[in-house]
């Protein structure tokens, strides 16, 4: 039986208990409801320099801390760090796509009853041929950096060695050996929970990155969204994928979408009244475009973006006052009123270092009672041995350092592109790269739009129909019922017709080259076998010649991330892929 899977993707916060007791404070304490985080598909932070490049990667994991293993596909041995959370928030927060309405009237009222404009998303040795580079501990992590030429050898060690790969994972891992490929495996320190488990963060000598989805195959689900931020000089591009541009007739723009971080809205918060239809859309545009396309989210400078010391503040933060606190809840208190962040990683320290007493559990306490009011357990507090200094260690090491790395990372890149798609298993037969084209224009994450409610004759407070007008000058109509509020009672025949409005192939320079919706199969057959390069420069129209043969199964051609066109090596950093994208630890 199939019981656990690892993924990347959204770190799985603590879901703190709802039942609330008499003898717990009001939600003020680390152990509240917490910061909803998108925990499907995968997220990843690159910053790339002028010889290196890092990656931030969310992880998500369900299963016993024992079991956990995380195993990736790299160029170079990187240097390995832990990452806030907060890092993914705050690019949420400010890069999420937006859908605006601006609403207006023929006569009557029926407009003014419409809601308000709101935002939606869319460690052990080497030998018998595996080498081991370097192992080491960060934050809640053993690491090991693996080389071998032999991949039999390395499938065994991982087995051997906690890192359990299903036998499906061999032919990929075989992929990636043959690429001359080094590997990076993560596991749990004994002891440590599976609350502890933090975004991790992996710095390399290399130029350009990459994103090794083919591993992804064996544990992936279909339409898995891969959504990523690129931090670096100008606009980044896929180059051997198609990008899209989507039809906004299709999108529904009277989704009201409620989340809970100030207005915010997109993934964090649940849809009222009609569905939001943005990622049906979205995925529906990159099968049009042979289900290997990106969508550029959001491309701007940094600067204009309010990150300065929106994830770390040099007077934030008194380690010195906290060391001398040995009372737990003064401690707690203080940590508190200091604003360290309500998430996983402060919840699994909290843990560590006040564990809750076993008399306490015994009698059924939940923890967030017990954590969110502990003056009131004071009388268990002698037999903690609580050690303030200790405690302030490890939030310097695994919160406040991360959050000063995060914020400084940010700030050192002048320019930040967001890229979504949705993957199927199916379609994971090729590495997406990326790179930089200085001569394409920002992209906007708010959209907005004229509605011209047309009020019903005999009810000036009623709404008749909806005329939509996008800031391209296109006009569409919605047609009733609608409710007291301005919103269709049903989900709208939105126009059908295709969800991509352009479709193009991008390189490092110039304009984009269409690429007709009939085509796009075969120009990605052509990118399964050629530098992307070459390709781009054959599209002279539309349309082209028919594909070279070969290629694109996700095993040979050029398809990997550390192989360019015609055999040519390209300086990427390959990152996103798991071993199978998972852990399957089979047991009866």
């Amino acid at each position: 039986m199939l019981r656990h899977l690892l993924s990347l993707g959204a770190v799985a916060a603590f879901a703190a208990p709802t039942l609330y007791t008499p003898s717990a404070q009001a939600c003020g304490g680390f152990f509240c409801s917490q910061i909803p985080v998108d925990q499907t598909g995968e997220q990843i932070v690159f910053a790339v320099g002028e010889d290196t490049v890092s990656a931030t990667i969310q992880i998500a994991y369900q299963g016993e801390a024992e079991d956990f293993a995380w195993v990736i596909p790299v160029n170079t041995a990187p240097q390995i760090e832990v990452a806030p959370q907060d890092l993914f928030t705050q690019l949420r927060w400010r890069t999420d796509p937006q859908f605006r309405l601006n609403r207006t009237s023929s006569g009557g009222t029926c407009h003014e009853y419409a809601y308000p404009p709101m935002a939606f998303d869319s460690a052990a040795g080497g030998g018998n041929g595996v080498e081991v580079v370097d192992q080491s501990d960060v934050g809640p992590y053993n690491t090991v950096t693996l080389d071998s030429n032999d991949s039999q050898a390395l499938f065994t060690w991982l087995n051997e060695n906690g890192f359990d790969q299903p036998p499906e994972s061999l032919p990929l891992i075989d992929h990636y050996v043959k690429n001359d490929m080094f590997f990076v495996a993560l596991k749990l320190k004994k002891g440590a929970s599976t609350g502890e488990i933090q975004p991790v963060k992996l710095t390399f000598q290399e130029e350009n990155p990459c994103v090794p989805l083919i591993l992804t195959q064996i544990a992936a689900s279909n339409d898995m969204p891969v959504r990523i931020w690129v931090l670096g000089q100008h606009r980044a591009v896929p180059l051997n994928w198609f990008h899209v541009e989507l039809n906004l007739k299709k999108i529904n723009w009277f989704a009201d979408i409620y989340g809970g971080f100030g207005g915010f809205g997109g993934p964090f918060g649940g849809s009222m009244g009609v569905d939001n239809n943005y990622d049906a859309v979205l995925t529906q545009a990159v099968n049009e475009a042979a289900g290997h396309a990106f969508h550029t989210e959001f491309a701007g400078p940094t600067a204009d973006m309010g990150l300065e010391n929106a994830l770390y503040d040099p007077n934030r933060f008194d380690l010195g006052t906290l060391q001398t606190l040995t009372d737990p809840a003064a401690f707690v208190s203080e940590a508190l009123s200091q604003g360290f962040p309500r998430d996983a990683t402060m919840q699994a320290l909290l843990r560590k270092h006040i564990p809750m007493p076993q008399a306490l559990i015994d009698q059924g306490l939940e923890e967030r009672d017990f954590y969110n009011n502990l003056e009131g357990y004071a009388e268990y507090f002698p037999a903690m041995n609580f050690d303030p200094v200790a405690f302030a260690m490890d939030l310097d090491e695994r919160i406040i350092q991360p959050m000063e790395d995060a914020q400084n990372m940010v700030l050192e890149h002048p320019y930040l592109t967001r890229l979504y798609s949705t993957v199927s298993p199916d379609e994971m037969t090729r590495d997406p790269l990326f790179g930089f084209n200085p001569d394409l224009p920002d992209v906007s994450n708010i959209h907005e739009a004229d509605a011209e409610y047309i009020c019903a004759p005999a009810d000036g407070t009623q709404t008749d129909k909806v005329i939509i007008t996008l800031a391209n000058g296109d006009q569409f109509e919605v047609e009733g019922p609608f409710d007291d509020m301005g919103q269709p009672v049903e989900l709208p025949d939105f126009p059908t017709e295709p969800a991509a409005s352009k479709i193009e192939l991008l390189g490092t320079s110039g304009e984009g080259k269409i690429v007709l919706p009939g085509n796009a199969a075969s120009v990605d057959q052509q990118l399964d076998v050629e530098n992307p390069e070459n390709v781009l420069g054959g599209l002279v129209t539309p349309e082209i010649t028919p594909p070279m043969t070969g290629g694109g199964d996700g095993t040979s051609g050029v398809s990997g991330c550390n192989s360019g066109g015609n055999g040519e090596s390209l300086p990427v950093f390959a990152l996103l892929a798991i071993l199978a994208l998972a852990l399957v630890r089979r047991r009866a």
